[in-house]
């Protein structure tokens, strides 16, 4: 059977040429007029820049980005319209069948699920870290370890989801784990929360725990350490229309937003130092944050190298121990809690603390207890965990 040629019309080509053309165009005139973003809210970083071309930035060392490298990047950052297409292309893919993107599963009750893979020379490398710095204290050392949303809603997960289980990885941790560090595993905790209690534990946008989840942790480990649960008179505070870092990587219009809680102390006043900023606040909130993309951090502003949290009008505040937690951001949601059981709270990110040894900190202030609290994901994949000395 000979095929015959398929014959288009010329007014058909050329309409086709013009839209492909005029696709083109927009996007190139777009960029080239429209003024620079020097800071992105849907992800939540920094901009590049228009380099400027010099001599030095063309012939440069191995390794360094050359002039090319960094227009690359300043067109790629700037592109016109860039979040609305990134949407289009999350839409595009969810409609056509796909239930993975960018690394998150899209799953049952508008939950998007980040797929985990268990690294396990990081995680022998982290927890071998952790158990040096242990042997180099001498006050008692525990081990938050939250699992992420993926584990607590595996669930809702969708069918043919490939992932590793978490709950075997932190059984793994448990057991290479030094005799001196108390481990405590509120998983079974978080999924009777989230499944018979029908408490949201993880926003569904985001890959945070939510203010309930961190309340209800804090209250477990303290009991487990033979002291109270929080009973202050605390406010929950809700703000709407959160979209978080989940929704950064899978942009759609679809995707219904969260809506953001935080507690607060009503009867509490508290005093924030930033070492490195040599700064103090007095509110363990940042309102301005609220107003953002970036809702979650609005606890203490971010993520800093090292603060300091005491209650300033705790009339029992002199009798109570010293604690010292060193963290990722899940801990920012837990420690204001902490701020009405101990006197002081020292707190350390290992991301940005990088100026000497933790354990002197522990020796120089007098603290009589270290918390580690960290999520399974960052644990997974973190390389700061050297810093801890």
């Amino acid at each position: 059977m000979i095929k015959k040629d398929i014959k288009r019309s010329t007014a058909a080509c050329i309409i086709m040429a013009v839209i492909f053309i005029g696709f083109i165009a927009l996007f190139t005139l777009g960029t080239m007029f429209s003024a620079d973003r020097k800071f992105s809210e849907m992800e939540n970083r920094l901009l590049a820049q228009k380099p400027a071309l010099s001599f030095s930035s063309i012939f440069v060392k191995k390794g360094e980005k050359t002039y090319m490298d960094k227009l690359e990047e300043y067109m790629s950052d700037q592109i016109f319209m860039k979040d609305y297409m990134m949407s289009v292309k999350t839409e595009c893919d969810y409609f056509s069948g796909k239930t993975y993107q960018n690394g998150l599963y899209f799953s049952k009750g508008g939950f998007l699920l980040q797929k985990y893979s268990e690294n396990t020379p990081m995680i022998d490398k982290n927890v071998s870290c952790i158990n040096d710095f242990a042997s180099n204290v001498s006050v008692p050392v525990d081990f938050i370890l939250a699992p992420n949303s993926i584990c607590v809603n595996a669930d809702r997960l969708p069918a043919g989801a490939l992932t590793d289980d978490q709950r075997k990885t932190t059984e793994r941790v448990r057991g290479e784990l030094a005799a001196n560090v108390s481990l405590y595993d509120p998983c079974d905790l978080l999924t009777d929360l989230q499944t018979n209690q029908n408490i949201n534990t993880y926003y569904k946008t985001d890959h945070h725990w939510t203010a309930g989840a961190a309340r209800a942790v804090c209250d477990g480990w303290l009991q487990s350490i033979g002291m109270e649960a929080t009973d202050a008179d605390y406010t929950l505070n809700k703000v709407s229309d959160f979209y978080g870092t989940f929704y950064s990587k899978a942009p759609a219009h679809f995707i219904q937003p969260d809506e953001f809680s935080y507690y607060t102390n009503n009867s509490g006043q508290y005093e924030v130092f930033y070492q490195a900023e040599n700064k103090y606040v007095y509110s363990m909130i940042d309102d301005s944050f609220l107003k953002k993309k970036d809702k979650y951090a609005s606890f203490f502003g971010g993520n800093f190298a090292q603060m300091k949290i005491r209650r300033t009008n705790d009339p029992e505040g002199d009798k109570k121990p010293k604690i010292l937690v060193i963290k990722d951001s899940y801990a920012n949601s837990l420690i204001p809690f902490l701020a009405d059981r101990f006197s002081e709270v020292y707190v350390v990110d290992l991301r940005y603390y990088h100026t000497g040894l933790v354990s002197d900190i522990v020796k120089e202030n007098g603290i009589n207890r270290v918390l580690l609290c960290y999520n399974v994901d960052f644990l997974n994949e973190d390389q700061n965990f050297i810093w801890l000395g």
